[in-house]
């Protein structure tokens, strides 16, 4: 397998985006054991402790599960934070036409649905 290789910036955050586009293009799958910290970091041309601080990071976000003693799986091919990021970049006219189409939707439903007396029933 091959991983882009980091050159600057912050080499942690490097090392992060390169593992997480590595898992979203499909490079390991779900359950599917990464390699070893050493051949990561040989990988990325980083340190192995820039490896761990990245697996670590990807761990915390839900992207990664380690098994102590067991290695390191991926555990979902989406960074939920990401989704979060973008929607918080979002200008406010798009978050807003984003809320009237769900309420509109939900209101629908509700009203489809039937009353509060048929909903205990």
């Amino acid at each position: 397998m091959q991983l882009a290789r980091i050159s600057k910036g912050s080499l942690v955050e490097t090392a992060i985006e390169s593992l997480r586009q590595a898992i979203e293009k499909g490079h390991w799958a779900i359950g599917e054991r990464l390699p070893v910290e050493a051949q990561l970091s040989e990988s990325l041309g980083v340190s192995r402790n820039t490896v761990r601080e990245a697996v670590r990071v990807l761990v915390h976000v839900g992207m990664l599960e380690t098994r102590q003693g067991d290695g390191t799986y991926v555990r979902a091919t989406k960074d939920a934070g990401e989704t979060l990021r973008r929607i918080n970049r979002a200008q406010l006219r798009d978050k807003l036409e984003v809320r009237i189409m769900l309420e509109t939707e939900l209101r629908s439903s509700l009203r489809n649905a039937g009353t509060p007396r048929t909903w205990r029933e």
